[in-house]
């Protein structure tokens, strides 16, 4: 039963922590996983304050405008406004901050705190690997991050298809880092280009590795390692790249993650006649978020739940279909993953490529 009050209120709660120990932190922060200081910025915004809004996002987030497309927004679920109508949009309200910098002639450049000189090396160009490129390079080091690819971004511009994030907002965020002399070397595997001592001797005196976990994983099914069937991670990456990769025929998707839901949209726009989702969970428990679901059918993309692969056939070499099995539940009584199956229920789907994604 605190008493609000001029005296109380901070933009943000890190740098008051009398006002944490008095009124504890906002639902909203507590559940962000980059605890942001969402009510501050609320605040800032309605108030005209845009510069001041996107400085106190950047505190925890250099890319408000790339999670202002793809976050999944945990924020508003938590938001205890959505017990009266509706959550506060605070998602939209963090894309349009950063839409207000992205249309700016002099965009909003941090302040270098220091200067302190020393060399750190970066190894990957990923949002972990650019993050830290940004703090570091703000307090005061100078940075250089090598990227074995050609493009920076890591899965922001190889594993998200652009009708979801737009490259050039991927490439109008790094552009920050580049204002901030941030070196970038792209083409450049650290380990076989050029090694951690050869670095060392160039005068790097510590190291950050953000090399990711791109790789896809095995479904552990009989004929997953025939030519047509890849992985959804691999799968955009090719497309990203703009490598050839044209699909005729019906696509099969396994998986029913957000991940999934871009496969399969993406596998629709580039040729595919026919695209099959088959997932575990049923509808309801689907890890795709509602909305991704509701675009992928307004697609055409034909979803099917509680199915699970059981194997993949293949005839002189090539898939011609895969057999699945019905999911009677994905989660057991202590609500671990643990999926059981109808052994005696099962479907063969005709497919000429099959993406796994899971």
């Amino acid at each position: 039963d605190t008493e609000w009050g001029p005296e109380k209120w901070n933009a943000n709660y890190r740098t008051n922590r009398q006002v944490v120990v008095d009124t504890g932190t906002s639902p909203c922060k507590a559940e962000c996983p980059a605890h942001i200081g969402i009510q501050g910025y609320i605040k800032l915004a309605s108030q005209g304050r845009y510069t001041e809004a996107l400085e106190l996002i950047k505190h925890e987030n250099p890319f408000p405008a790339v999670c202002g497309r793809i976050c999944p927004r945990k924020c508003e679920s938590a938001c205890t406004r959505g017990d009266v109508d509706d959550p506060i949009a605070i998602d939209d309200i963090k894309k349009f901050i950063a839409e207000q910098d992205l249309s700016k002639e002099n965009r909003y450049i941090p302040k270098v705190k220091h200067e302190y000189g020393n060399k750190i090396a970066i190894i990957g160009a990923g949002p972990s690997g650019l993050s830290c490129a940004f703090y570091l390079t703000i307090d005061g080091y100078k940075v250089t991050v090598f990227e074995k690819e050609k493009v920076l971004g890591g899965m922001l511009t190889l594993g998200i298809p652009s009708f979801r994030l737009e490259k050039d907002v991927v490439n109008a965020e790094i552009d920050i880092l580049k204002e901030l002399n941030v070196e970038f070397k792209t083409g450049i595997e650290v380990g076989k280009n050029v090694t951690i001592d050869e670095l060392r001797a160039q005068g790097y005196e510590a190291f950050y590795f953000a090399i990711g976990a791109q790789a896809g994983r095995k479904l552990g099914i009989d004929g997953e390692d025939a030519e047509e069937v890849i992985s959804g991670v691999d799968f955009l990456r090719k497309v990203n790249l703009g490598e050839p990769l044209r699909l005729n025929g019906e696509t099969i998707v396994i998986g029913g993650g957000n991940v999934a839901i871009d496969v399969a949209r993406t596998a629709a726009r580039i040729g595919a006649s026919k695209v099959n989702m088959y997932c575990l969970e049923n509808r309801a428990e689907m890890p795709a978020l509602d909305e991704e679901i509701e675009e992928a059918l307004a697609e055409d993309i034909n979803i099917n739940n509680s199915w699970g692969p059981k194997k993949i056939i293949v005839e002189n070499g090539h898939v011609v279909g895969v057999e699945f099995q019905k999911c009677i539940y994905v989660f057991d009584e202590n609500k671990r993953f643990n999926p059981k199956f109808d052994e005696n229920e099962t479907i063969v789907v005709k497919a000429g490529l099959n993406i796994n994604e899971i």
